[in-house]
């Protein structure tokens, strides 16, 4: 099994950070993630279940399933991912913070990774990380 986890600082409270983590907007938020199947009209608790579409330039795009196995509003999102590659669940957690929200991302598989897909991940988690932070803090209030 490998775990990559990574958090964030944004300068916004949890409700806005929220509002854009939230599972129908993976498209705008993570960069590997081009299409999202299954999510209407901002479902999104226990037992939801998603089909992802993802990939990179450089590579050919993979389909794998999702099932969101928490949702604790404004608070946590935890998911499985099967049906594909990469299989194994992740956890979006939010902590308030005095001067904004932390944003703690962790992603576990079930297959030990090389330690080059574990390089790729990782950045790409951190480059999403990035990416929300400035969606976010961008936004109007």
């Amino acid at each position: 099994m490998t775990e990559i986890k990574r958090s964030i600082v944004i300068a916004a409270p949890v409700e806005k950070v929220w509002a854009q983590i939230h599972p129908k907007n993976w498209t705008r938020l993570f960069n590997f993630v081009k299409e999202v199947r299954g999510y209407t009209n901002g479902q999104a608790g226990v037992g939801t279940t998603a089909k992802v579409i993802a990939g990179d330039p450089d590579t050919p795009l993979i389909q794998y399933d999702v099932e969101i196995t928490e949702f604790v509003e404004k608070k946590k999102i935890a998911y499985r991912r099967y049906g594909g590659p990469l299989t194994g669940d992740a956890t979006m957690i939010l902590k308030s913070l005095p001067n904004g929200t932390r944003l703690e991302r962790t992603s576990h598989y079930e297959d030990d990774l090389s330690e080059e897909t574990i390089k790729t991940l990782s950045a790409g988690m951190e480059k999403d990380n990035e990416k929300i932070k400035n969606l976010v803090e961008a936004a109007k209030p």
